[in-house]
């Protein structure tokens, strides 16, 4: 089992949790029903993207945590878009571009079977 504490609604709150969390399950609903008629129904969920609006991101130094040690270009989110749109064997996915949180935001455990 792998856990993200970003996502346990300690940073933005329950409420912007809840949100992402419903657009990846209509994502998968809308997959699963378009997915015979030729349409992939996907989801991107980038990390930090170097844009106007990651001012504050900047400011508190999100990039040393992120093991490229900077964020993303706009260019590279627009890349995973491309990937999927181009690509209809891939339905009902979210694709996380968030250039890999450093090992202190990301666990792994394993759980021994019987």
């Amino acid at each position: 089992m792998c856990r993200r504490g970003r996502r346990a609604g300690r940073v933005f709150g329950i409420h912007y949790n809840a949100s992402k969390a419903a657009l990846e399950g209509l994502t998968r609903g809308y997959a699963a029903r378009r997915a015979r008629d030729g349409i992939a129904v996907n989801a991107v969920a980038p990390g930090p993207i170097d844009t106007e609006m990651a001012g504050p991101l900047k400011a508190s130094s999100v990039a040393e945590k992120l093991t490229v040690g900077r964020p993303g270009e706009a260019s590279e989110a627009a890349d995973v878009v491309t990937l999927l749109v181009r690509n209809a064997f891939i339905p009902g996915q979210t694709i996380r571009a968030t250039a890999a949180l450093a090992s202190s935001e990301f666990r792994c455990t394993t759980k021994k079977r019987g």
